[in-house]
């Protein structure tokens, strides 16, 4: 498997088949006198602001009062690598889920076609 092709920036369906968000990062644990395993994946805005502008990602953490931690999921919990990545965790009462809510009350409905 190819990390970077197989799992990053694949969408994340949990075990309800919901599209609970893409993989934005991989962090994987190193042992010694043993190869790098992969420990997690990560989900959230900051990760992948980390990824795309380190500078950006700095600044931004310094502007807020208080760093979120990632969202991860371990990769035990991962199912199946395909075209998405299945896991097996509910979306409900998650970090994300609430995210998500929040997205949906605040921003989406004043989209157009955004309660769909």
């Amino acid at each position: 498997m190819h990390l970077i092709r197989d799992v990053l920036d694949k969408q994340v369906i949990d075990r309800n088949g919901a599209r609970i968000g893409k993989v934005d990062g991989i962090v994987l644990s190193v042992a010694d006198d043993a190869p790098p395993k992969v420990a997690f994946i990560e989900m959230g805005a900051l990760t992948l602001l980390r990824r795309l502008n380190h500078r950006l990602h700095t600044w931004v953490l310094a502007s807020l009062q208080r760093s979120p931690a990632p969202y991860r999921i371990t990769w035990s919990k991962v199912r199946d690598v395909v075209v998405d990545i299945e896991v097996d965790i509910d979306d409900q009462g998650t970090p994300l889920e609430l995210w998500q809510k929040w997205l949906r009350q605040h921003i989406l409905r004043y989209i157009p076609g955004g309660r769909s």
